[in-house]
């Protein structure tokens, strides 16, 4: 790269997209300044938004729990409140999501193909929706250091910590094809996020198969 003197002036910079993430599906109330009433969650995409962002990574905590929702229903209200709050932004809903049918003994089950698809299907549509492709380890334990979980509920709390190590994502291509074919079909653009090279390779080979064709939605 090649830089001028006055090259950081915010009116010679290139266009930049940047994704805020104030959500933090990985922590709980206590641990941050995390967002859990409705007004709460919005007002953190507003800040975002004045702060320069211009992608939300949505993730939705139901308040009446402050843990992650499992609620489709809530998902869509969410996004509704988001697209009346900050109409500009690119709203980018992340793919490692469960939701429960509403029932006394219903349970959300991780990464289950059938629950995943259902978010092709949120109304108000987000822009993009995160989309993982070939199956992966997703170790988040070792992105954080000692001082990153000092404080929160990950700190001397080695079942959680080996939980999270061991976090593998499911996404052959039973799951990815199908889920590309449904974001397709409803005019959602996937958001591909490869862990290593060979996610991309397989990304690659997506685009000259014309199973993925970039701008679609335009």
């Amino acid at each position: 790269m090649y830089y001028t003197d006055d090259s950081i002036l915010p009116e010679n910079m290139a266009p930049l997209i940047i994704t805020a993430a104030p959500y933090g599906p990985e922590w709980i109330p206590g641990d941050a300044d995390i967002p859990v009433t409705w007004d709460e969650q919005v007002q953190a995409a507003v800040d975002c938004y004045n702060a320069g962002a211009t992608m939300l990574h949505v993730h939705v905590r139901d308040p009446a729990t402050g843990h992650g929702s499992i609620d489709f229903d809530q998902f869509n209200y969410f996004i509704g409140r988001l697209k009346q709050a900050v109409p500009k932004m690119i709203l980018q809903v992340g793919g490692s999501i469960s939701f429960a049918p509403k029932s006394a003994d219903a349970k959300a089950k991780w990464l289950d193909y059938d629950t995943r698809h259902m978010l092709t299907e949120l109304d108000p549509k987000p822009e993009c929706v995160t989309i993982a492709t070939g199956t992966t380890q997703w170790d988040i334990m070792s992105w954080m250091s000692a001082d990153d979980i000092k404080g929160t509920h990950l700190e001397n709390n080695p079942k959680v910590q080996a939980a999270w190590a061991g976090m593998w994502v499911d996404a052959g291509p039973a799951f990815y094809l199908e889920h590309l074919k449904r974001l397709r079909k409803n005019r959602i653009q996937p958001y591909f996020v490869p862990a290593h090279v060979h996610q991309l390779e397989l990304i690659e080979r997506l685009i000259r198969a014309g199973v993925y064709m970039q701008g679609y939605r335009m």
